[in-house]
């Protein structure tokens, strides 16, 4: 029979979380350098100095730092423990997502459902220059696309790429009668 640890691990990180809020005697160093009131003060500071002053992304959330104003790279954000959760909480936008490489979706599972999180529009997710193979590995579907604006005519994907990775049916054009040449009798 394993051991049932839900109740002690919240009781746990419960007792972290309180005794990390509650205000400790601070001595010279700490409150002159390594001062967590700081912290919109700090922005531009090394991550890796902040993490040694015990920073963390949550951090940023309580002093309700805007994602736009991050003077750091994703790579660097990644490492110093953010995910996607810590960004949309701080404001992500879908202009944000052109710092990203393919790499930075994959490290933060990032899919069509979390982009569509951000209000995205069809014309955001245009502007990212995804190709068809890329959109269909982050889970877009037709339907999605549809639901922030999409249309046959907006999406700069191919038909066939459409058809493929899409499951669209192809655009129907209107097509005239086929003219009847006739001859003339005399």
């Amino acid at each position: 029979m394993a051991a049932d640890l839900g109740e002690h691990l919240l009781l746990s990180m419960n007792a972290v979380i309180t005794a990390r809020r509650q205000p400790r005697e601070e001595s010279f160093w700490s409150k002159h350098f390594y001062s967590k009131k700081q912290l919109p003060k700090l922005l531009g500071t090394s991550l890796t100095t902040l993490k040694m002053q015990g920073f963390l992304p949550q951090d940023f959330i309580e002093h309700e730092i805007a994602w736009k104003d991050m003077p750091y790279s994703i790579d660097n954000a990644i490492e110093f423990g953010f995910t996607f959760a810590h960004m949309i909480r701080m404001g992500f936008e879908p202009q944000h997502f052109k710092q990203f490489e393919w790499r930075h979706y994959k490290e933060l599972h990032v899919d069509a459902d979390k982009m569509i999180q951000t209000c995205m529009s069809i014309h955001d997710l245009n502007s990212l220059k995804l190709s068809p193979q890329q959109l269909h590995q982050l889970k877009w579907t037709w339907a999605k696309m549809r639901s922030i604006g999409g249309t046959q005519f907006n999406v700069p994907i191919s038909s066939s790429d459409k058809q493929l990775y899409f499951n669209t049916a192809p655009v129907q054009t209107q097509t005239s009668a086929p003219k009847q040449v006739g001859a003339f009798k005399f």
